[in-house]
């Protein structure tokens, strides 16, 4: 099942290597650690970007954060259940 969320979160990431990635995330009170990505993309808002992660939390559920580039914010755009 899907989930669509579109709410705003506050992470903490990691700019290791030149690359973006989520390490933490605070969703409605709930801290979310030990994230491992599964997969990232990104892709264009006019002329600014979007960068993607589908993460997974030490339950089965995949989580798919966004970060935008034209305000320097995190959102929780769906969560995948089993």
């Amino acid at each position: 099942m899907i989930e669509e969320i579109g709410e705003n979160v506050t992470v903490l990431a990691s700019f290791a290597d030149g690359r973006l990635q989520p390490v933490v995330f605070k969703w409605r009170n709930r801290i979310y650690r030990q994230l491992s990505v599964a997969s990232s993309w990104s892709d264009y808002e006019g002329q600014y970007k979007r960068v993607y992660f589908s993460v997974m939390t030490d339950r089965s559920n995949l989580y798919e954060l966004c970060f935008h580039t034209r305000n320097f914010q995190w959102c929780l755009v769906r969560i995948h259940h089993d």
